[in-house]
C-alpha cells in the first residue's frame, strides 16, 4: 500500500535547500445550517462534513499557501490538540516549522507523524533533511540509511548519504553512494557531474572525463557540463579535444571573450594556426584584451610570418603591465629580427634574459648571440659590396 506521504519524497534535495512547498489546497469553506445555529461543523466545497480539527487544518492551508507560517502553525497546533491522531496535520506542522527554519520543532512534528505512519519514506526523508539543515550529519545519516533497509539502491537515500559523506570529507564513500544512486536513476546528469568532480579531486582523470561525457549525453542542454569538460581538456593540454567544445561554447555565448580566447589558443596548439588569430581578435574586441591573449597573438602572428602585427600585439600586451613580459618581449624581438632590425631585436632579447624567466630566458640568450652574428654578417656584406 502506498504510504500517505510518499509525495514528500519527490521533493528530494529541494526540500533540503529550503524550497519544499507547503500542501495548502486553497479549499474554500462555508458554514452549514448547523454551524449557524451553534452546531460547530462546516462543510467544504465538496460537501464533506468537517469537525473542529478539520476546520483548523483547512484554515492552516490558507495561511500556508500565503507563506504565513506562524499563523498556520497556530491552527495546526489546534488541529493536533483536538485530534492527536491527525496524521496530515502533524506532517503539515513539520513542514511549516521547517519552512520557518525551526528545524528541531519540525523534526518533532514529523516524528509524531511517523508514529502514526511507521516506515513512511517521505516522512523519514523529511526528518533527514531537517538534520541536514542543522548540519547534524550523524542523525541525518541515521535516517537516510533507513531508506536503504528495504532498497539498497534507493535513489533519495543514496544521494543524501553521498552528500553527507562529502561534508565529512570522505570522497571515496561519497562516490560509492552516488554511483549506487545512478543505478536507480541512470540519467541523473547532476550526480554524474558531481562524480566527475570527486574523481578529479582524487586524481582519476579517466573517470572524470567519463562522467563528464555521460553527463553531457544525459542532458545536452546543460552547458555547464560542456564548460567543465572543455576547461578540463584545456588545463590538461588536450587542445584537440578542447576545440569542438569551445567552438560550440563560442557559438552559444558569442559575447564571452574567454571562450574565443581559449578556442584561439587551442587552435594554435593543435595545428590550426591559421584559424587562431580571428578568435583571439574577437576576444580582444570584446574585453580589450589581456597580456596573455596579446602574447598568444604575437606568437601566432610570428608563426604566420605576419611580423608587423606581431610587433603591434607585443606592444599592446606590454602596455597593460599585467604580466607575460618574457614572452611578449621575446616575440617582439623575434619579429624585429625577421624585419632585419637586429639591434632593436637584441635589446628585446636582452630584456628577456634579465627577467630570468624559466621558459624564455635561455632561448633569449641564444638569440642575443644570434643577433650579434647577424649584425656582423650584415656589416661584412656591406664591406664586400663596396669592392664589387
Amino acid at each position: 500500500m502506498r504510504k500517505v506521504f510518499s509525495s514528500i519524497l519527490a521533493l528530494g534535495v529541494l526540500l533540503y535547500l529550503g524550497c519544499g512547498p507547503t500542501s495548502g489546497s486553497g479549499v474554500s469553506t462555508k458554514v452549514d445550517p448547523a454551524a449557524s445555529t451553534g452546531g460547530g461543523n462546516m462543510t467544504n466545497s465538496q460537501g464533506f462534513n468537517l469537525g473542529p480539527a478539520e476546520i483548523a487544518y483547512q484554515s492552516a492551508q490558507q495561511f500556508l499557501s500565503a507563506g504565513k507560517y506562524d499563523e498556520a502553525i497556530s491552527h495546526l497546533l489546534d488541529a493536533v490538540s483536538i485530534k492527536p491522531q491527525y496524521l496530515e496535520a502533524w506532517s503539515q506542522l513539520g513542514s511549516a516549522y521547517s519552512n520557518r527554519q525551526s528545524y528541531d520543532k519540525g523534526i518533532e512534528a514529523y516524528l509524531k507523524a511517523l508514529e502514526l505512519s511507521p516506515g513512511d519514506e517521505g516522512l523519514i526523508s523529511a526528518v533527514g533533511y531537517n538534520y541536514l539543515r542543522m548540519e547534524n550529519w550523524s542523525k541525518a545519516d541515521e535516517y537516510f540509511k533507513m531508506l536503504l533497509e528495504k532498497d539498497p539502491n534507493h535513489y533519495n537515500g543514496n544521494v543524501n548519504l553521498a552528500f553527507i559523506a562529502q561534508r565529512r570529507e570522505k570522497p571515496e564513500e561519497a562516490i560509492v553512494y552516488y554511483e549506487t544512486a545512478l543505478l536507480s536513476n541512470p540519467t541523473d546528469a547532476t550526480t554524474m557531474g558531481t562524480l566527475a568532480d570527486l574523481y578529479d579531486n582524487l586524481g582519476n582523470k579517466d573517470r572524470k572525463y567519463d562522467y563528464l561525457h555521460r553527463a553531457i549525453a544525459a542532458d545536452s542542454t546543460n552547458h555547464e557540463f560542456k564548460k567543465k569538460l572543455a576547461k578540463a581538456y584545456f588545463n590538461d593540454k588536450k587542445y584537440t579535444e578542447a576545440v569542438p567544445l569551445y567552438e560550440e561554447l563560442a557559438r552559444i555565448y558569442p559575447e564571452t571573450a574567454d571562450y574565443h580566447q581559449r578556442l584561439g589558443y587551442s587552435y594554435s596548439q593543435s595545428g590550426r594556426d591559421k584559424d587562431a588569430p580571428a578568435e583571439l581578435e574577437k576576444a580582444v574586441a570584446l574585453n580589450g584584451g589581456d597580456a596573455f591573449t596579446f602574447a598568444i597573438l604575437a606568437k601566432i602572428y610570428n608563426d604566420n610570418n605576419n611580423f608587423s602585427k606581431a610587433v603591434e600585439a607585443a606592444q599592446a600586451g606590454l602596455k597593460l603591465n599585467d604580466g607575460q613580459e618574457a614572452i611578449l618581449y621575446y616575440q617582439w624581438g623575434w619579429a624585429l629580427s625577421k624585419l632585419d632590425n637586429y639591434e632593436e631585436a637584441m635589446v628585446k632579447f636582452q630584456k628577456v634574459v634579465g627577467l630570468n624567466d624559466p621558459n624564455w630566458s635561455a632561448s633569449a640568450a641564444k638569440q642575443v648571440t644570434r643577433q650579434e652574428q647577424l649584425i656582423k654578417r650584415r656589416e661584412a656584406e656591406k664591406e664586400k659590396a663596396k669592392y664589387e
